[in-house]
């Protein structure tokens, strides 16, 4: 499966070969600046030159080159750990003069009993054509985003066109030869790169049209496909060179030609026309940002700082964005402090006005001070209204609740002080017999009475005929022939 690694953001794609290289700066997707760097010391200058240019910009290198290995396996199907420590020993074991190495998984297969996983060994048998370069990028300390073998980017090609063919021979002119790759249900299996002799023939496209021929019968040879199955031949053409290609690779000898000119390129991959015209190159250059991650040649070391670049990025990133969001913080504070200082500057402003209109309007009353102290009057008369309260309420309810009910009030006196009004009522049970009970439930019922008939006020008996509590003194005269049942009353509001 392809990760897009290097799909958005800024990053330098470089494109080796025995015959030089090409590099490119990709700005979220797009291509630009793709320029021609000799294999030497001139070109290694001007790549140096271009890191300067682009600090801290990670750098993603595809490889065509002839020191190549490629090798089926069939593993136990592990996961984790077990996996990553399975295939590293099997790359040990079979490129072991290398340290740019990959194992591909690509799917399940069955191997007699059991199922395991089919991995494609890959890997770069000489480490020297790269080495200049990553010198560079070290002596920059430019991050390295990963290295890839060419035709790992031409599955990409082939899931743009939608090609279903269960076997394919994608066929393209490259800067170093002829490379011939073939893909089995989309999925890598073979690639050669075939250096061609222009002085054999004296078309080139018949030196191509055997090399092409010899890859077949190497896919023969390694049992890839059979003699008799035909084969479907790719040619990618992206200067419409290879027309002539399909007339050397008859049908009747094995071959179906298909071509992928130039104009379906452009429109596929979205490049510019002038960026093509250029450099063909480009074409790879925009795979690039395509590669499978599970072929990522880099050592494990360049895994690493790889990971620590892009966590200290992240770091770098989360800082920024926490400073960013403090400040704009800092200035919607600072802005909002602005806004209601000049707020409270015009509410300043117009109490002032305010006041002087108030002044003009009160200058035919005597002027302000004078209203005011007339205010005060009256504020001063409504709190001696609301404490002059006249009893004559409380009067009549009173002699409501007494009449018919054979109680006489002896004694009626109203109070209106500081502490509040209130009336006080003293009387007796002019019915007395000497039956207390029956006179306090009399005066407890005239009490609830006076209560109903008065509902904003609080009715209290504050003296029985005879006060029951054990604290209280006992009065009275021995011997008397008319004992008497005083009670006493207090109306509060």
């Amino acid at each position: 499966m392809s990760v897009p690694l290097h799909r958005f953001g800024r990053r330098l794609l470089l494109y080796l070969s025995a015959a030089g290289a090409s590099c490119a700066l990709q700005r979220n997707g797009h291509l630009s600046e793709v320029q021609y760097l000799p294999g030497d010391e001139e070109g290694w200058e001007v790549f140096s030159g271009l890191l300067l240019a682009h600090p801290d910009t990670p750098v993603a290198i595809a490889v065509d080159s002839v020191d190549e290995i490629y090798r089926g396996e069939i593993l136990p199907h592990v996961f984790g750990r077990d996996r990553v420590e399975m295939t590293e020993r099997r790359l040990r074991q079979v490129i072991h003069q290398s340290p740019y190495r990959a194992a591909l998984r690509q799917g399940r297969e069955r191997q007699g009993q059991t199922r395991g996983d089919r991995y494609l060994i890959m890997g770069l048998s000489n480490p020297e054509q790269i080495r200049p370069w990553l010198d560079i990028l070290y002596q920059r300390g430019t991050p390295l985003a990963g290295i890839w073998l060419l035709p790992t980017l031409s599955a990409g090609l082939v899931h743009r066109f939608r090609l279903k063919d269960p076997r394919l021979l994608v066929v393209s002119e490259q800067t170093g030869g002829l490379r011939l790759t073939y893909l089995e249900g989309g999925e890598l299996r073979f690639s050669r790169l075939a250096p061609v002799d222009g002085n054999q023939h004296e078309n080139p496209l018949e030196g191509y049209a055997e090399e092409i021929e010899r890859t077949r019968q190497a896919l023969v040879g390694q049992r890839l496909i059979t003699r008799a199955e035909k084969v479907k031949v790719v040619l990618i053409d992206p200067l419409n060179t290879l027309n002539d290609l399909h007339g050397l690779l008859p049908e009747a000898a094995g071959f179906q030609c298909f071509s992928i000119n130039r104009s379906r390129l452009l429109e596929a991959l979205k490049l510019p026309h002038a960026l093509l015209a250029e450099s063909a190159d480009a074409l790879y250059l925009s795979l690039l940002s395509r590669a499978p991650s599970s072929a990522n040649l880099m050592t494990a070391e360049q895994h690493a700082n790889r990971r620590a670049f892009w966590l200290r990025r992240t770091l770098v990133f989360a800082a920024a964005t926490w400073l960013t969001l403090s400040l704009g913080s800092a200035l919607l504070l600072l802005g909002g402090a602005w806004r209601l200082e000049r707020q409270s500057d015009a509410l300043q402003a117009r109490a002032v006005t305010d006041r002087a209109r108030v002044a003009d309007l009160l200058a035919p009353a005597g002027g302000d001070g004078l209203v005011t102290r007339r205010l005060a009057a009256v504020a001063a008369w409504n709190a001696v209204q609301q404490r002059d309260r006249l009893p004559t309420p409380l009067l009549d309810a009173v002699h409501a609740a007494a009449e018919g009910r054979g109680v006489r009030l002896t004694r009626l006196s109203w109070t209106n002080d500081a502490q509040g009004a209130g009336l006080s009522v003293e009387g007796e049970i002019t019915t007395f017999e000497g039956d207390y009970r029956a006179a306090h439930a009399g005066i407890a019922y005239l009490s609830r009475d006076l209560g109903r008939r008065l509902p904003r006020h609080r009715v209290e008996v504050t003296a029985w005929p005879v006060n029951a509590q054990s604290g209280e003194e006992l009065e009275g005269s021995i011997g008397s022939n008319s004992p008497a049942a005083r009670f006493q009353l207090r109306v509060q509001p």
